[in-house]
């Protein structure tokens, strides 16, 4: 709580300097976020349920109209989507496609409807809503010459391209590591705002990145990046950091405790 406060107190020091600064009448001020999170570093222990944290932010040269918009990305890593087929009555994984660097966490929170204010081209370009999410599988993909443009990026998947992305989006959305709040930013006086952020159980560990946008006439005219880290603690810190740095000597603990178990279990049984 006292942190909360503390942000809302710089934030809103932010505008008033700049306030205090404007210039000369009729001259607009340049629009300018500031924003920060309550907590900037999230530890992942054996009792970890999710969290929720909150992003404090600060506008300059707001104007009716305009709308702010808050991406928070997560670590990047490949993943591999593959069909369910079902060959001679068995349902079997197939056709997999690599996608490259796939956020391993995102969501999108806006003060409306991205579609209510900011064009398609803006979109697409910053990566910002569940439709536009960077996936790229290079092995599917090949340059060819088309009706005379060279270099014309093709994939060998066509029409089916469109299924594996939603698939993709669709399971993460499925575990909360995806989604989007249209009316998730409130707009508070003074140019201040604010916005959620929802981590769940299943949160991946690493660097995350807090987007703010503000938009007006359809386009970002000010952005603001602000980092998260998400790290494992205690107990489950240290095991992390042996199988990742020492995975034979992990391996061997892992094969003896597992021998110690079996053993446990044989002389209970034998005693009953």
């Amino acid at each position: 709580m006292f942190r909360q406060f503390s942000l809302a107190l710089l934030l809103i020091a932010a505008v008033g300097v700049t306030a205090f600064a404007a210039p000369p009448e009729g001259v607009q001020p340049p629009a300018q976020i500031a924003a920060a999170l309550t907590e900037d570093v999230v530890e992942i222990r054996s009792t970890f349920a999710g969290a929720e944290l909150t992003l404090y932010g600060a506008a300059t040269g707001l104007q009716e109209g305009d709308d702010i918009v808050v991406a928070v990305r997560g670590p990047a890593g490949d993943l591999r989507v593959m069909q369910k087929r079902r060959v001679l009555g068995i349902w079997i994984n197939a056709a997999p496609v690599r996608f490259e660097d796939v956020a391993g966490y995102y969501a999108v929170a806006s003060t409306r409807p991205l579609s209510d204010f900011a064009s398609f081209s803006a979109l697409r370009r910053n990566q910002i809503g569940m439709d536009h999410v960077r996936l790229y599988a290079p092995e599917s993909i090949r340059r060819e010459t088309l009706f005379g443009v060279r270099n014309v990026m093709v994939t060998d998947l066509g029409g089916e391209i469109v299924d594996y992305r939603a698939a993709l989006v669709r399971n993460k959305a499925r575990r909360g590591l995806y989604g989007e709040a249209p009316g998730g930013v409130e707009l508070l006086e003074g140019g201040l705002f604010r916005a959620r952020v929802i981590l769940p159980p299943t949160t991946p560990t690493g660097t995350y990145n807090a987007d703010v946008y503000l938009f007006r006439d359809g386009q970002p005219i000010a952005t603001r990046r602000t980092d998260l880290t998400v790290v494992k603690a205690g107990v489950e810190r240290t095991i992390y950091d042996l199988a990742q740095n020492r995975p034979v000597v992990y391996a061997f603990i892992s094969v003896l405790l597992a021998m110690l178990a079996g053993w446990t279990a044989a002389a209970v049984t034998q005693r009953r």
